[in-house]
């Protein structure tokens, strides 16, 4: 007779738990899996994710292997309590560093939740960028771009490359609608795009250079195996030099927020300490 694994892991829990006899019961009334000495494991107290990860899997192995685990845990442990002086065993300084490492965690992230402006103006960006401009030198190529691919036999190919050479919001609304119908991939947009994230997409040689490339081509078209790859390069930057504010507006506003972040919680921090002395509940006694 087969059972579902759902089942055999009930059956096994259910044998474990016959196996305890009348060890204590916790205050769900459970039966423990396993003993310690006085430490019982209950099946409660195992991640109830865990548990259909043990019901998915070889049931009786996991469950198995868990307990067992637990008991090695508790046997290493108690042995610890034995071997270890009182000096060695107090942790009691790091549980309440710990807790109070969680705790500020946990308030910070409260307080900037409800209170962080997170209102970031293109003023306010534009001003860090101007007064920021070493900062954002480019590590890659990054280019504008119109790129089209479709195969070689698609209709009214020249005026494709017309409409590319000619970038306007008219000539990029008629592009855009040929490519949605005809093209296997297409980006007509204005953004700044990394290079090498375009030339994966066309075949060139690998050992071109890149800087001389986009210095001597603006418009490009390759053909292999029946399919064209049209690129038009309206604008270009080379790397090492200043990146465009377009290009780092993303970035800024970050920059930017989490300068906010810092501010807020340092007011904070003042206001609480400027509380504390007043009420007298800071006190210094360095004297």
């Amino acid at each position: 007779m087969t059972f579902c694994r759902a089942n055999i892991f009930l059956i096994l829990t259910i044998a474990l738990l016959s196996g305890c006899g009348n060890k204590t019961k916790n205050e769900k009334g459970e039966k423990p899996l396993a003993t310690v000495g006085d430490k019982n494991l209950y099946r409660s107290e195992i991640n109830p994710e865990l548990i259909k990860k043990m019901e998915n899997a070889d049931s009786i192995a996991s469950l198995k292997a868990f307990v067992d685990s637990w008991i090695e845990k508790q046997l290493v442990v108690s042995e610890a309590e034995k071997v270890l002086s009182e000096k060695e065993k107090d942790y009691s300084g790091l549980i309440e560093d710990y807790r109070s490492s969680l705790l500020l965690y946990a308030y910070q992230k409260k307080l900037v939740a409800e209170k962080l402006d997170t209102n970031v103006t293109s003023a306010d960006i534009e001003t860090y960028y101007k007064n920021n401009q070493n900062s954002f030198e480019l590590k890659k190529n990054i280019v504008k771009i119109r790129y089209v691919k479709l195969n070689k036999e698609r209709p009214d190919i020249k005026n494709v490359k017309k409409y590319m050479q000619n970038p306007s919001a008219i000539n990029d609304s008629l592009l855009k609608n040929y490519a949605e119908k005809f093209a296997d991939n297409f980006f007509i947009d204005n953004n700044w795009l990394y290079l090498d994230d375009i030339i994966k997409e066309i075949p060139l040689n690998a050992e071109y250079d890149k800087e001389r490339f986009l210095n001597n081509n603006k418009y490009i078209q390759i053909e292999e195996n029946g399919t064209l790859y049209m690129l038009y390069i309206i604008d270009f930057k080379v790397k090492n030099s200043t990146s465009p504010i377009e290009f780092e507006r993303g970035k800024i506003r970050e920059i930017l927020l989490y300068t906010k972040k810092l501010d807020l919680l340092k007011q904070n921090q003042e206001k609480l300490m400027e509380e504390g002395l007043k009420h007298g509940f800071v006190k210094y006694y360095l004297n």
